[in-house]
């Protein structure tokens, strides 16, 4: 029992412990080498610095909260008082104390105001930090297809150079036999070495690629590999762009910080009305003693300073927000717009491709390979041939990438791609 109680106590500690390493631990917890997309949506959504690091101004938003539910503290004074000569005008005695309270009252509804307008704050700053998320979130996922890509361009070009490689290997064998000349093994080699180098161009693309998306997330010394297929996601239509504008995450936060100018308004307001003071206090005087209680009021009169200044410039700050509301709102839907036409440009573009291109590759290969067999082609209409083969392959990945990225970046901007990729996933 006694064992048990200790190892409870133990697991409370290190829990409390974790609350407070938890943003460290989080950057220095290895992230896995190999990731999909819901992978890589998952990281930005559980263990980004970058993400951790946005979430404090909820913390800083509710700490002022707490503050604007405070009551303004009491004052305590206390004076002593001693003859220093001449009549004794102001008491009779040797000395007199004073000991008094100052309570300010906030009678004019200030302290409502102002956790109203911190409320606000709070809700602005957590969708705040779903815009942010949602922007990190399409950034990364168009980092995760862009290796995607790069990767299928490394499996291209490394099946390029072993392709070339075999026929290499035949044509050497057949000028040894006198049916091949010089010029086709030396321009069958030349084709090699320019395919190795665009290979390694791809593989130095592939690296770029990982630390760009290491860096993005925040990840120190991470070299990720992505897994998965460059397929366009199953995904209806996009609905009209002034519908999903209204509920984006930048929308959203765009409008919170609407409402949040807006209670600073009445903040404003309420905080010209001046505040009284109530004081309560004794004072007593010795040899001879006396005593007496007093009570009082004192109160600003706004004659010099009408405080017309911080609330013009919280209407000028509501303003502000409300152009800006306007603005983010206008992008979204044209953003949306925008995307919804590439996505279905993209779509047709690829769909043309797989139904006259890509049906057409594998034949190519073997039809060129027999015509130059039979002497019926040229080393120059050899190699064209399996030039235009891997370079179709490669213009569908490019198609495949860009149609992937659009999607991403759309169901990202209307707020949907956690719950589209993960919830897929899982």
């Amino acid at each position: 029992m006694k064992r048990s109680r200790r190892l409870r106590a133990m697991v409370a500690a290190a829990c409390g412990l974790w609350g407070w390493l938890a943003p460290a631990a989080a950057q220095e917890a290895a992230p896995p080498e190999t990731v999909d997309l819901a992978a890589v949506v998952g990281l930005v959504r559980e263990a980004s610095p970058r993400l951790a690091a946005e979430r404090q101004s909820v913390a800083i938003a509710e700490a002022e909260r707490i503050g604007a539910a405070a009551h303004p503290n009491p004052t305590v004074g206390y004076s002593y008082f001693r003859p220093a000569g001449g009549a004794q005008t102001v008491f009779e005695g040797s000395r007199q104390q004073q000991f008094g309270v100052d309570l300010p009252l906030l009678v004019g509804g200030q302290r409502a105001a102002r956790m109203d307008a911190a409320e606000r704050g709070v809700d602005a700053a957590r969708a705040r930090v779903l815009a942010g998320g949602s922007t990190l979130t399409a950034e990364a996922a168009g980092g995760y297809v862009d290796l995607l890509a790069a990767q299928e361009q490394v499996g291209l070009f490394t099946a390029a150079v072993d392709e070339l490689t075999r026929l290499r290997t035949i044509i050497v064998g057949r000028e040894a036999s006198g049916v091949a000349s010089r010029y086709d093994v030396t321009r069958i080699e030349v084709e090699l070495g320019n395919t190795r180098a665009k290979l390694e161009d791809a593989r130095a693309r592939v690296a770029d690629r990982a630390g760009t998306l290491a860096a993005l997330l925040g990840f120190p010394r991470w070299r990720p590999r992505a897994q998965g297929t460059l397929s366009p996601l199953d995904i209806a239509a996009p609905a009209a762009a002034t519908d999903r504008a209204a509920t984006s995450p930048a929308t959203v936060a765009a409008v919170r910080e609407e409402e949040a100018a807006r209670a600073g308004i009445e903040v404003a307001k309420r905080e010209r009305i001046p505040t009284p003071t109530f004081s309560l206090g004794r004072t007593w005087t010795s040899d001879p003693f006396g005593a007496a209680n007093f009570a009082g009021v004192s109160v600003e009169i706004p004659i010099l300073d009408d405080r017309r200044g911080p609330q013009a410039k919280a209407e000028a700050q509501a303003i502000q927000a409300n152009l800006r509301r306007q603005l983010v709102q206008a992008e979204t839907a044209a953003n949306l717009d925008r995307l919804a036409q590439v996505i279905s440009l993209r779509k047709a573009s690829l769909e043309q491709f797989e139904r006259e291109s890509a049906r057409r590759i594998p034949g190519m290969k073997q039809m060129a390979e027999d015509a130059y067999r039979l002497g019926r082609g040229t080393i120059l209409e050899l190699l064209d041939a399996v030039r235009s083969r891997y370079e179709l392959q490669l213009s569908r990945v490019d198609l495949a990438a860009a149609l992937l990225d659009a999607q991403v970046r759309y169901l990202a901007l209307s707020g949907d791609l956690e719950n589209r990729v993960v919830g897929a996933a899982r």
